[in-house]
């Protein structure tokens, strides 16, 4: 489904462009073009539709640049998180508890992490807000550190992260109560304080599992046989 949507885009921005080009067609003295069979009013009648048309138009084709976050991988693994049952000491695990949706964008080839590992990530939490996307957290490209599978992330990221490589990109849908749970998110500069129980979309990226991945690996370079 997704391939067919974006092989069938290119087509539709076409159409726009060319519906665009003849809304913008000019008289010689500047204004838009009007055939001379028409009176000043129906002049104006036109002008109006075309202006609502090249309004209409240009919404179409602002939305259509826009890329969803979600479902752009052909082939790329997807699924919803199981609950974990049981934590690392043996105890009934309450923080887990399933229903994290996941898709990958970008598969890793390094290690996979194991409940109790460091690990290193860069991600992006996004929340809708009274019906506008507001990112709630950030990394910018500095990987924070956490141990991985205990509860000091997002017990959703923990869900969703599990199973993932060194090296790969995966988007998840993170229910709220997985999220921030009952505790409500302070404002922030720029954005407004996110009520508990928010649903989240959370991409991360697996940049290290500290003592699992093996430093020369991604570097090696093959040495000229005798």
């Amino acid at each position: 489904m997704a391939s067919s949507e974006r092989r069938s885009r290119p087509v539709i921005l076409l159409g726009c462009a060319a519906a665009l080009a003849l809304l913008g067609r000019r008289s010689p003295t500047g204004a838009a073009f009007v055939p001379l069979s028409r009176s000043p009013e129906q002049a104006g009648q036109l002008t109006s539709r075309r202006e609502l048309l090249r309004a209409g138009v240009l919404g179409l084709t602002s939305t259509l640049l826009v890329e969803p976050s979600w479902g752009l991988c052909d082939g790329c693994k997807k699924g919803v998180t199981e609950p974990w049952v049981k934590d690392l000491n043996g105890n009934d695990d309450e923080i887990h508890l399933g229903g994290v949706e996941w898709e990958d964008v970008k598969v890793g080839t390094g290690a996979e992490p194991q409940r109790g590992n460091q690990i290193a990530v860069d991600f992006t939490i996004k929340a809708n807000v009274r019906e506008r996307e507001v990112v709630v957290d950030k990394t910018t490209d500095k990987p924070k550190d956490f141990r991985f599978g205990i509860g000091q992330m997002l017990p959703g990221m923990d869900e969703g992260i599990r199973g993932m490589r060194t090296g790969g990109t995966r988007i998840m849908r993170i229910p709220g109560n997985l999220a921030f749970g009952p505790k409500v998110v302070p404002a922030a500069p720029g954005r407004s304080s996110i009520p508990a129980f928010t649903p989240v979309e959370v991409e991360v990226t697996l940049r290290a599992v500290p003592g699992a991945d093996d430093v020369y690996e991604y570097g090696a370079v093959d040495k000229p046989s005798d």
